[in-house]
């Protein structure tokens, strides 16, 4: 049975990794300007007023499971 939902899960796998493979060229793009994006908030200090701020609104969080 294992083998047979790795199976699956890798066709799957295959079918988002080839949506990847068309829109390339927007994925490296969107990453890149993730990446800038990150930099300049730590380079600004604002990286830590946002995970702050996050921390705060997960604070009630649990896991459900």
């Amino acid at each position: 049975m294992p083998f047979v939902l790795a199976a699956v899960a890798f066709r799957k796998a295959l079918g988002a990794f080839d949506w990847v493979k068309r829109h390339y060229v927007w994925v490296m793009r969107v990453g890149g300007t993730m990446m800038i994006l990150t930099g300049v908030l730590l380079l600004t200090g604002a990286w830590d007023s946002l995970v702050a701020q996050m921390q705060t609104w997960s604070n009630g969080f649990t896991v459900g499971i």
